[in-house]
């Protein structure tokens, strides 16, 4: 049986992603999780609706041909439901990414970003990507190989971690590909991956991180290389 997702933005969030309010970076991880989750594929579906009917309801410029704006409205609002399948869909159209002798499929929102990415940044098992993002934001590819821990940290800011494939665990619970894991400075975790198996995450933050025990803490100062 598939691992179901259970972790997803809020409802608040989704609404602004349908309104076109979020910074673009925040946009393009809660993209690649409704990607990856029928779920959420419903509630933009049901969001978008009820958007369209608030629209019908406002005033129309007088410059606008009414016909051709309500046929359209009627469009939006008569279309069907997003399948339960349309998660898998999507990914059927992903493309892969390989890193670590491994392949990994990229959702279709992801995909020229991720073609864009940096080289590849290793310390023991954990390796990162930075795509292109702008200020505060920093955005890049995480890969933990199997059996390996990200060093216990706290947060200056916003942290999401999207995951893609694989799964990773804190002290909060168990996350699979779909889930989405927001941290504020209220946080601090230690992810780790204890399966067999490499995990691919999205990660996305707006400060760095702060590293709280032994010897990582000495890579605190040097944050300002690499973030």
């Amino acid at each position: 049986m598939p691992n179901t997702v259970k972790h997803h933005p809020s409802l608040s969030v989704l609404e602004q992603f349908c309104e076109g309010r979020l910074t673009a970076e925040v946009a393009l991880v809660v993209a690649a999780h409704i990607d990856l989750c029928p779920h959420c594929q419903q509630l933009q579906h049901d969001i978008e609706a009820d958007l369209a009917c608030a629209w019908a309801g406002e005033p129309i410029a007088a410059t606008t041909d009414n016909s051709a704006f309500a046929a359209m409205l009627q469009q939006i609002v008569s279309a069907e439901p997003a399948p339960l399948e349309a998660a898998a869909s999507s990914l059927s159209k992903a493309k892969s990414l390989e890193f670590g002798g491994q392949q990994f499929l990229v959702p279709r929102s992801l995909q020229r970003l991720a073609a864009k990415r940096s080289k590849w940044l290793t310390l023991g098992g954990i390796a990162t990507a930075r795509l292109p993002s702008g200020d505060p934001h920093h955005i890049s590819l995480l890969y933990i190989s199997e059996q390996t821990q990200v060093p216990r940290h706290t947060h200056q800011g916003m942290e999401m971690t999207l995951v893609l494939s694989g799964e990773i665990e804190d002290e909060n619970g168990r996350y699979v590909a779909g889930d989405l894991i927001v941290a504020t400075p209220d946080h601090t975790h230690t992810p780790r991956n204890v399966k067999q198996e490499p995990c691919l995450c999205l990660s996305v933050l707006s400060a760095p991180l702060t590293f709280t025990e032994g010897m990582t803490r000495l890579l605190n100062p040097l944050q300002r290389f690499f973030y």
